[in-house]
């Protein structure tokens, strides 16, 4: 039978807290491990456990789960552990923070139309890392896919185990026919029917109804802001027939864009030109974000070497560089001094003789003209960083991402301060 809330497993391991899901084959519980972390465990249900093809079942999962345990890629939820327990294999698996998109959908209605294909390429980045290692997801839906909290990130979870079939609006007609063969195609319409979703609104047409001719609506019908490629490549995408779709996750997502697209390298045994590294080369790089830090790091750097800025100015400037949120604080700051200081010097008009004398009051009155000038390109600059990161943080890791970014601000205040000592 079922495991009921509150049992422990593994000794005191891991502690049932509720059913997330039941399939046709498995179920999928929410619990605690030891350390009070939340995890996902799935396994065979109490029906796979009556079935005279148990044995089979058993073995399929545990086939399953273990080439699972070696997809390591950042859009599909982790395997941290296989278990047994009662005799039954369970996948212990990460619990993802956040809304699925089906509730984001529910919620804040449907999405524009490149953060929905933001989304949908990350998750096909996934599907081919699971792919490559001869699994199908065979579930692919908005209610599937979680949005990591705080990132626009999105990971697949819930696969289908042991020839678990699951049919509904998002799955083809074959896997409503038992005895036919599913296929990558199987998950390209799965992917194709979500992003229909999530760009209208709308639940398409069943596979079963529209094998009784009733019509597939096109997407573009139901929200005609869709682009006219985006409506095209859904419509391929949910063919009928399996033959007629794309039969790679790459060949369908590639009638999304109008250059070929790639993907970020994940770490399985998978052939790495299955899924060529994202680079500088590819068209989502943010060349004119980068220039524009550059350029506004240039003149930062060279206003300040005109003012021959002290040395505690520059460290300030290079940490506020690098984290974008420091060099917006910083700014109000430096704003409220410096208009404060030059209210100062117009009050007091301080003499030749007193700013020879006061060396602190000279700079700052320097610091705070500067401000005047060149904190609008500050601000461009604070802009520029974020926009830089975020689309950086969709190519690369986090680290790099930053190391991208301090490189390009750093070269810039650079080469701006070499310029203002030069013209001085």
């Amino acid at each position: 039978m079922n495991w009921a809330v509150g049992q422990k497993l593994q000794g005191s391991n891991y502690r049932i807290e509720k059913v997330l899901g039941e399939g046709s084959v498995g179920i999928t519980y929410l619990a605690r491990n030891e350390n009070n972390r939340r995890v996902v465990i799935k396994t065979l249900s109490d029906r796979a456990q009556q079935r005279p093809d148990f044995d089979q079942l058993q073995a399929e999962f545990l086939n399953d789960a273990l080439r699972l345990a070696r997809c390591t890629h950042p859009h599909i939820a982790r395997v941290e552990e296989l278990i047994e327990e009662g005799g039954l294999c369970c996948m212990v698996m990460e619990y993802i923070e956040g809304e699925d998109l089906a509730r984001s959908l529910e919620n804040q209605g449907i999405l524009p139309e490149d953060e929905a294909l933001r989304y949908i390429e990350q998750i096909g980045a996934g599907l081919i890392a699971v792919h490559d290692l001869g699994l199908l997801h065979g579930n692919v839906k908005p209610q599937n896919i979680i949005l990591r909290s705080g990132k626009s990130v999105s990971v697949l979870i819930n696969f289908t185990i042991a020839r678990e079939v699951e049919s509904d609006c998002f799955a083809p007609i074959e896997q409503y026919e038992v005895k036919t063969k599913l296929g990558i195609y199987t998950d390209v319409y799965g992917l194709a029917a979500t992003l229909y979703a999530i760009l209208t609104g709308e639940l398409p047409v069943t596979a079963a109804a529209r094998a009784e001719n009733v019509p597939l609506v096109a997407p573009k019908q139901l929200n005609p802001d869709i682009s006219d490629r985006t409506n095209q490549a859904i419509l391929q995408g949910m063919a009928f027939q399996p033959h007629e779709r794309p039969q790679s996750i790459t060949e369908w997502l590639q009638l999304l864009y109008n250059n070929p697209v790639t993907y970020p390298e994940y770490s399985t045994p998978a052939p790495r030109q299955h899924s060529p590294r994202k680079t500088a080369l590819s068209p989502e790089f943010p060349w004119g974000l980068l220039a524009g830090v550059l350029l506004s790091c240039g003149w930062i750097g060279f206003a300040l070497a005109q003012i021959m800025a002290p040395n505690w100015v520059w460290s300030l400037v290079l940490a506020g560089a690098l984290i974008p949120q420091i060099a917006g604080y910083a700014i109000a700051i430096f704003a409220s001094l410096a208009a404060a200081v030059l209210a100062l010097n117009l009050i007091i008009e301080p003499s030749t003789q007193t700013l020879s004398n006061l060396p602190i009051l000279a700079t700052a009155i320097s610091l705070s003209e500067m401000a005047v000038w060149y904190s609008a390109l500050a601000i461009i600059f604070c802009a520029f960083s974020n926009s830089v990161i975020k689309q950086l943080n969709t190519l690369f890791s986090k680290f790099q991402a930053l190391l991208i970014l301090a490189v390009t601000s750093w070269l810039g205040l650079g080469l701006g301060r070499l310029l203002g000592f030069m013209f001085q």
